[in-house]
């Protein structure tokens, strides 16, 4: 009884539970196309919530779930299915290693009844098949009209938890790895990388963070790339040819990044669809690498991005995220920091956080104004003293010099290069440099400051 034909419905017909058995097989099959031949990987969570305070006491539960198993079979707990929950001490043995946990139902049997009749849902323990329901109707009322109640009894679907050991001998059943375990220290926990099969990336928190994280990725080289975007620049004759490769991967990162932000936005898409996109994005930039083709491979034939594999998406993850860490590495070789000094009482000043002083990071300071370069640097190197916030005072009143700073004709290898801008080193190796680290603020003094000069603290490492 496939119900792969349709039931011939005649006047006459002595109904019997065969015939709407057959016709809700029928409406089955017609959804196989729909399944087999539309998006690929239809199958998994949409939505999963486990109740992680649960596992404290060694018990595994659900709090929420929305499935579609290989079949097509659609369930929803609580909705349509029974699911209680199953404690695995005594079966996790092997502490050391990380415990995976299926979900599975019952296959429909030909052969045998597939329903089992309790007096209560709260009599399950032993049911193995794949439905289940109670022995008392549902009082259903007309939602047409005013006709009376009827009973009724609805089926369920009687879900089941299994351990990593049992599921390879459920040829009966549908299943599908649902959650992983793992220990840190007496704490168990649930595992950060591991994501069951989805038919959305709704159904993953774990791949709804790396989506988003991947996502920020590209939109920061995208924000840090932008520097090299400014037409004006293009249409000058001292224009750096040099940094055109940089305006090439701005484009291209900017026809993937409002991608991935609307794919992180619609919970509802298909993680076929984001690795796919994904994979796009590794052939687009790998046009700026030597070191990888197309799909990921290395000329010395290394392992290229796997092939999506809707068992373990977090193995495919990782390595898409990993290799286009890799490959924006090899494009973006821009400042490590930046921050912009405000005029604050007659001073240019900032806050500098602690990481910015790393023992392979050069600091530059960058002037922008639309003044006469020559003389804006005439007056700078007279004039301006650099210091902090506490020390700079003193400098002036004592005509002290401040923190050196060394005039580069050129912007540093990693800035762009602009009109209307100066560029100097700043020297590092000085006492009044160490006050700069030590109390973590700069500030900037120049006596003949132009209007609308822009200073900034770029760091690059070396």
């Amino acid at each position: 009884m496939e119900g792969k034909k349709p039931i011939f419905w005649h006047q006459g017909l002595f109904l019997q539970p065969q015939h709407l058995q057959l016709a809700d097989l029928h409406a089955r099959f017609l959804q196989k196309p729909v399944l087999e031949l539309g998006l690929p990987h239809f199958w998994g969570a949409g939505d999963l919530e486990i109740a992680k305070s649960s596992l404290a006491n060694r018990v595994f539960e659900i709090a929420r779930a929305r499935l579609v198993f290989r079949d097509g079979t659609y369930v929803e707990f609580p909705g349509n299915a029974i699911l209680s929950s199953r404690s695995f001490e005594g079966a996790w043995t092997e502490g050391d290693k990380p415990f995976t946990i299926y979900l599975g139902v019952k296959k429909l049997n030909q052969q045998e009844k597939n329903v089992t009749v309790v007096k209560t849902y709260d009599d399950v323990a032993g049911v193995s098949t794949r439905f289940v329901t109670t022995a008392d109707p549902e009082e259903v009322r007309d939602i047409y009209g005013d006709g009376p109640d009827a009973q009724v009894k609805s089926l369920n679907y009687m879900l089941k938890i299994f351990w990593e050991g049992e599921w390879r001998h459920l040829d009966d059943y549908e299943t599908m790895p649902i959650a992983r375990l793992e220990r840190d220290g007496e704490a168990i926990k649930l595992s950060e990388k591991f994501i069951p099969p989805c038919f959305a990336v709704s159904g993953s928190d774990v791949l709804l963070r790396m989506v988003k994280e991947i996502r920020d990725e590209i939109a920061g080289r995208t924000r840090q790339l932008e520097e090299y975007k400014s037409p004006r620049e293009m249409q000058k004759a001292e224009f750096d040819a040099s940094y055109m490769v940089y305006l090439l991967a701005l484009r291209s990162l900017n026809r993937y990044a409002p991608l991935f932000f609307h794919y992180s936005e619609a919970r509802q898409v298909h993680p076929w669809l984001v690795y796919g996109a994904l994979r796009q994005l590794i052939g687009e930039l790998s046009s700026f690498s030597e070191r990888y083709n197309m799909l990921g491979e290395t000329a010395d034939g290394g392992p290229m991005l796997p092939p999506y594999d809707h068992d373990d998406l977090g193995k495919c993850l990782l390595a898409a995220s990993a290799l286009i860490t890799q490959l924006l590495n090899e494009i973006t070789i821009g400042p490590e920091f930046l921050v912009r000094l405000e005029l604050q009482g007659g001073y240019y000043t900032a806050d500098l956080p602690r990481n910015f002083f790393g023992a392979r990071n050069r600091f530059y300071l960058v002037l922008r104004t639309e003044a006469d370069s020559d003389a804006a640097l005439r007056s700078f190197l007279a004039e301006a003293k650099l210091g902090t916030r506490d020390t700079l005072p003193v400098l002036i009143s004592r005509a002290l010099p401040g923190v050196e700073l060394i005039h580069m004709p050129v912007a540093p290898q990693g800035l762009p290069r602009r009109s209307y801008s100066l560029y100097f080193r700043i020297e590092q190796l000085s006492d009044q440099w160490e006050f700069v680290e030590k109390q973590g603020n700069v500030a900037l003094y120049w006596s003949g400051v132009p209007d609308d000069l822009v200073a900034e603290i770029v760091v690059l490492r070396r």
